[in-house]
C-alpha cells in the first residue's frame, strides 16, 4: 500500500521529535535507561495513529490520541523513575517486546477511548 504525503510527513515529524528528545535527554545528563522511554513511546504511538489513518479528521480520534499519551507518559514516567530507580542503562533492545505489546494495547485503548467520547460503538459483522 502506498503512503501518502500526510503519513510520510507523520512519520518525518515522530521520528524529529524522538530524535530531538533523546538529544535533550543525553545534553541534560539523563540516564540512558531515558532513551529507552523516548523510543519506548513513539514507536507504539506512530503505529497506533498510522494504523487508524480513515479516523485523522476526527477530533474525538486525536483526543483519545492525547489522553492515552498521557496515561502512557506518565505510566512510563513512574516506572523508569521509580520501579528503576537504581538502573541507568536499560537497551532500546530489551525494550522492545514491552513496546510490541503496548503498541497491541494502545490500538484497543485509543479505539475505546474514542468510543466513550463519542458514545458510538462500532460493530463489526462477519459475513
Amino acid at each position: 500500500m502506498k503512503r501518502s504525503t500526510r503519513e510520510n510527513v507523520g512519520i518525518a515529524l515522530a521520528v524529529a521529535i524522538s530524535i530531538a528528545l533523546y538529544f535533550v535527554a543525553r545534553r541534560n545528563g539523563m540516564p540512558q535507561k531515558w532513551h529507552a522511554a523516548i523510543i519506548g513511546t513513539t514507536a507504539p504511538f506512530l503505529v497506533a495513529v498510522l494504523s487508524y489513518r480513515l479516523r485523522w479528521s476526527r477530533w474525538s480520534f486525536w483526543a483519545s490520541v492525547a489522553i492515552c499519551l498521557a496515561v502512557h507518559t506518565l505510566a512510563v514516567w513512574i516506572f523508569f523513575q521509580y520501579v528503576l530507580l537504581n538502573v541507568r542503562y536499560v537497551g532500546t533492545l530489551f525494550w522492545y517486546p514491552v513496546a510490541l505489546v503496548e503498541t497491541f494495547v494502545l490500538l484497543v485503548a485509543v479505539k475505546r477511548v474514542e468510543e466513550r467520547l463519542t458514545g458510538k460503538q462500532e460493530r463489526i459483522r462477519a459475513s
